[in-house]
């Protein structure tokens, strides 16, 4: 063997035993701050486990999550991807201006057919008309600003075939124009979130009052709040940890606001939970994240009004919540009560269910809309 073949093998070998050595010495971090997400923990060893294949499959899980210096790695993989023209493949698309996208959402006729027909139901089960907004992505309003190849985004023609199918007590709002074709439609969603910003939801609200034909506040009633650092989902997700964060606003107009949640209890004073802003996910400041049932009180609204919804009513919620006394939000994902028997025991005189386009066509949980 050649002095330089010996030598490679040696430095291979001596990274591997280091490699090892780093692993059982270093200590397993439980989280990780850039992916947001908790790592695996180690299996527990049994037969029955090792004989399915199970203890397999989770132990390679946990030695993939806790390789030393993973962060690194994930990082310079996403960026090898990056450079070399493969991101069509990868979780989130890099866009010029340091804006993360999710890929587009893939169109599935069954569900689709499948979700609108339960609000459908719905609507004629409690007897009151239901309006629908499905919100385009931000792939599909910024598509034009992706860095190489892209699969293509259909969400405007998704959306119409879905409000296709809508039966006679559903009432569409199609706000496509409004976020695909705005001038300002960069400022509408987030660069390193799949959210819309405090802007994009301050859009939908103030459209969704101009269709039952209700007044909004205008935008010079806010007194808007900057807060520096934000990094969101897709950021956590793309492994481009070089991308810089931005900024969250958060808009506050004059009156008496108090919340309430199904899972935490007391009241809270105010629609935003300040508190969240020093955690990792401040996306939660808006109405303390994700709870089965949220409940917005304002004395000087008018109307009562209940949203079936994901995540973008959380801050949808808080704009809202200026327009009506009661602000009813329920999701699905944690919510399994019957919502018709929560309609029955309280006076809705609006009723929305609110999803992104990607949530709607994905989510399982509007079959229980019962």
């Amino acid at each position: 063997m050649k002095k330089r073949d010996t030598v490679t093998c040696l430095l291979f070998c001596g990274f591997l035993v280091g490699a090892m050595l780093l692993f059982l010495l270093l200590p397993k971090a439980a989280f990780s701050e850039k992916e947001k997400r908790y790592l695996t923990e180690a299996p527990a060893f049994s037969w029955e486990a090792l004989a399915s294949g199970a203890f397999g499959a989770d132990l390679e899980a946990y030695l993939a999550d806790h390789v030393p210096g993973r962060d690194g790695f994930v990082g310079l993989c996403a960026y090898f991807d990056l450079l070399t023209g493969r991101q069509i493949d990868a979780p989130v698309y890099a866009a010029r201006g340091g804006r993360l996208l999710e890929p587009p959402a893939a169109w599935d006729p069954d569900a689709a057919a499948r979700n609108m027909d339960a609000i459908s139901k719905f609507a004629s089960a409690v007897g009151q008309r239901v309006d629908v907004l499905l919100i385009p992505s931000a792939g599909a309003a910024l598509e034009d600003t992706i860095c190489g190849l892209h699969d293509s985004y259909d969400d405007e023609a998704m959306i119409r075939d879905i409000y296709a199918m809508a039966g006679d007590n559903v009432s569409c709002l199609d706000v496509t124009d409004t976020f695909l074709q705005s001038p300002r439609r960069e400022e509408l969603y987030y660069r390193t979130d799949h959210h819309w910003t405090s802007l994009g939801a301050y859009r939908g609200y103030r459209a969704y009052q101009q269709l039952r034909g209700r007044t909004w506040l205008p935008e010079e009633a806010f007194s808007v709040e900057t807060v520096p650092g934000f990094r969101g989902s897709t950021y956590s997700r793309s492994g481009l940890w070089l991308t810089k964060p931005e900024n969250l606003e958060l808009w506050q107009a004059e009156g008496d606001f108090t919340v309430t949640n199904a899972e935490t209890e007391g009241t809270h004073d105010g629609l935003f939970y300040r508190e969240r802003l020093e955690e990792l996910d401040k996306y939660t400041v808006f109405l303390d994240g994700n709870h089965s049932l949220v409940r917005i009180h304002h004395p000087q609204g008018q109307g009562n009004l209940l949203v079936i919804r994901d995540s973008f009513s959380n801050c949808l919620g808080t704009f809202l919540a200026n327009s009506y006394e009661t602000v009813t939000l329920v999701d699905l994902r944690y919510y399994k009560k019957p919502v018709s028997e929560l309609f029955a025991e309280e006076a809705f005189t609006d009723v929305l269910v609110c999803y992104s386009i990607g949530n709607f066509l994905t989510d399982p949980n509007l079959i229980w809309l019962r």
